[in-house]
């Protein structure tokens, strides 16, 4: 009987399905393909001559399975095409809607000048609840196909999108993960899901310990930039008279470790107190009259619909394969399944 053509010393017991290779055990298996780099896995596009295929049985069946996987992968994908399609064409009529609205407010709101200056691409915005200023990304981007802030009718409140992203002892953050229909009247330390939060840890906390800071968007510099939130303030409140990329993006610390990273708003979006506090005056008509709008455009829409928002962002939509939903508290929250370790003092690109 043939021997193992890796350790020459047993008779063999299986044969490399990719290519041939005749070898005893497992350890030899796994010798073999870290030395030939092979696959161990049969090639369906390898030539096969008509008279051993017609002698095989087994090879049909395997060419029949490639061609029928290969047909089922060519109409997945016409299908995404077509949802994503679909959902890129809803949200730009929403966005759309509110254009004229957005120009005036540009003219009156001075940290639309500041915006402008990091994105040279002047993106659009929108000022949302307690004069919030919502920077909005291209249509067909993940981040602004997650964002489903917006009136919700059957919690009869607004509800925000909210990342958040642990931080741990050593100042290093830790896998982030998105919370979806976030009430603006919870406080933050009610709202962060804490199982999920603990796990991404890797330790049991006290939510009475956290400490919350919202990630500064327009942050020109190298490295991080964050300003510190209260954590017995609602989502409303924490976002008042903010900047965010389509949805908040909050770190969650554990300790004070972040302070070094904190900064005043006024210095953090270039305005002085009195600019800040003419801008919510002059925003606060226009958001009210927007939130009556979402709600007048919500009762004349079906009566199935979940939700509406004041830019029209739908209810269901593709996301990436490597995210899990994890129900904690009654929440629905989404996790990013790659791990994401870094220093706080990384480069982030911000950019359209």
């Amino acid at each position: 009987m043939e021997q193992c053509s890796v350790c020459l010393e047993k008779d063999f017991k299986y044969t490399c399905p990719a290519c041939g290779t005749k070898t005893c055990s497992v350890e030899c298996v796994k010798r073999h393909k870290l030395r030939s780099e092979c696959t161990g896995q049969v090639d369906p596009t390898k030539f096969v001559p008509k008279k051993k295929l017609s002698a095989d049985q087994a090879l049909v069946n395997r060419d029949y399975n490639y061609l029928l996987n290969f047909e089922r992968t060519v109409q997945l994908g016409k299908s995404d095409i077509k949802v994503n399609a679909k959902n890129i064409f809803k949200r730009g009529a929403g966005q759309n809607q509110g254009h004229k609205r957005q120009k005036v407010e540009s003219e009156k709101d001075p940290r639309i000048e500041k915006v402008n200056q990091i994105f040279p691409h002047q993106p659009q915005t929108s000022v949302k609840r307690q004069n919030t200023l919502v920077i909005h990304l291209p249509p067909g981007m993940s981040r602004a196909t997650q964002n489903k802030s917006g009136y919700d009718k059957k919690a009869g409140a607004f509800t925000w999108t909210v990342e958040w992203i642990p931080v741990d002892a050593t100042g290093c953050t830790r896998k982030p993960f998105i919370s979806f229909r976030m009430k603006e009247t919870l406080p933050l330390k009610d709202a962060v899901p804490m199982t999920v939060f603990e796990n991404a840890i890797g330790a049991n906390v006290d939510k009475d310990t956290l400490h919350f800071y919202l990630d500064n968007c327009i942050s020109g510099k190298e490295g991080n930039e964050v300003i510190a939130l209260d954590p017995q303030m609602s989502l409303a409140s924490a976002l008042s008279n903010k900047i965010v990329l389509e949805f908040p993006k909050i770190y969650v610390g554990v300790d004070d470790s972040m302070d070094k990273y904190v900064c005043s708003e006024n210095k953090a979006y270039g305005v002085d107190g009195s600019d800040s506090e003419k801008s919510e005056s002059a925003t606060d008509s226009d958001s009210d009259d927007s939130d009556s709008d979402s709600d007048s455009d919500t009762d004349s829409e079906d009566s199935d619909s979940d939700s509406d928002s004041d830019s029209g962002p739908e209810e269901t939509s593709s996301k990436p394969d490597n995210v899990e939903l994890v129900r904690d508290a009654g929440e629905l929250t989404e996790v990013i399944a790659e791990p994401v370790e870094s220093k706080l003092t990384g480069d982030e690109e911000k950019s359209l």
